[in-house]
């Protein structure tokens, strides 16, 4: 523990990257404090995104290599002391790093041990390393001057097409009038748009680790927590995993379900646009909705998401469907970086 603060007053620009196992350790208070004592900036990784929503700590963004903010990217990868928490080192979280992080010289507190470089500390379990980093810091230093992630605001409800990072304007234009719910995402672009939205409690797969996850995750999220879920989905994992939402009136369920439909495989086909089998049918999904006992409608124009939303949050009881049409080929902002900074990477070097 003398090692750790040691190192981190030694460098220039600390980081604390908060990763999964503060979560499954029921550490999210202790290292929201810790993070204030110590003045550290905080990001978390891909796989902790969600983690220290509801605390006071100060949170910078998610680091996403490539796929990130730049600035959050700079942040992480020219850091000198940079302390992974409980974070899992592996490729979900770092593989599409631009520069490559030396983890020599990192900090790394995981799997009940601490690494310092080369110095190796078994049998340390992350709960122990917090209480005794917390019982050496005294009083809460200034909080660090590293802004924090913009989120878009000020959705223009108008006659336009809708995009990916329109949906997440306009679910941070509604949290910020309604309150802050969980998120439940599927993988593909909604798990991309997901990132340029508030920073809140969010379960999800990564990148394609599994698909057909979101809609019986966000069940899972209401039956769990009794907290109403927003589920953001896209049209071909719907196909697979969307038909649970027929369990819903049996249990009393409601969750708003955003259905990304632009009726393609759409990740797929930015890496490999020649492929037909990238084309999807349009089922008609909104229609759906009555049968499995919810409300379902579908949306073209930005006026009229912005209106199924609002609807979509006043009614109770019965689970809502957004069906949004999105034009084939239009991406979010994050997806764009994550597709741009691929390519980028696996470019044979001159």
């Amino acid at each position: 523990m003398d090692e750790v603060l040691a190192r981190l007053a030694a460098a220039k620009s600390p980081v604390l990257m908060a990763g999964v196992e503060v979560r499954r350790y029921g550490l999210e208070d202790k290292v929201a404090e810790l993070a204030r004592r110590l003045g550290l900036p905080v990001v978390t990784s891909f796989m902790g995104r969600g983690l220290l929503a509801e605390h006071d700590a100060p949170l910078v963004g998610t680091y996403m290599g490539v796929a990130g903010l730049p600035e959050v990217t700079r942040l992480v990868e020219g850091s000198d002391g940079l302390f992974l928490l409980g974070e899992i080192v592996c490729d979900t979280n770092f593989a599409v790093s631009e520069t490559r992080i030396d983890l020599r010289k990192t900090i790394q507190a995981l799997d009940g041990r601490v690494t310092l470089g080369f110095h190796v500390y078994p049998e340390m379990p992350l709960a122990a390393l917090v209480d005794g980093l917390l019982a050496r810091v005294g009083a809460a230093a200034p909080r660090p001057s590293v802004p924090r992630q913009a989120y878009p605001y000020g959705f223009v409800a108008d006659d336009a097409s809708i995009a990916p990072s329109d949906i997440a304007t306009a679910v941070n234009d509604l949290m910020a009038r309604h309150g802050k719910r969980p998120i439940a995402a599927d993988m593909g672009d909604c798990l991309f748009t997901a990132m340029e939205i508030e920073h809140t409690a969010l379960v999800a797969p990564g990148y394609y680790a599994t698909m057909g996850y979101g809609v019986p995750a966000g069940l899972g999220l209401q039956a769990a927590t009794g907290e109403r879920p927003l589920v953001l989905v896209g049209d071909g994992a719907f196909q697979m995993t969307g038909w649970e939402l027929g369990n819903c009136r049996r249990y009393g369920w409601d969750p708003i379900v955003l259905l990304f439909n632009n009726a393609s495989w759409e990740m797929l086909r930015t890496f490999q646009p020649e492929s037909g089998f990238n084309d999807l049918g349009d089922w008609g999904y909104a229609e759906m909705a009555a049968g499995m006992g919810g409300d379902g409608v579908r949306v073209r124009t930005r006026a009229e998401l912005a209106a199924a939303l609002e609807r979509a949050v006043a009614t109770r009881g019965r689970f809502q469907l957004v069906e949004i049409a999105i034009p084939r080929g239009v991406l979010s902002t994050t997806l764009q970086r994550f597709v741009a900074g691929v390519k980028r990477l696996s470019m044979p070097k001159a």
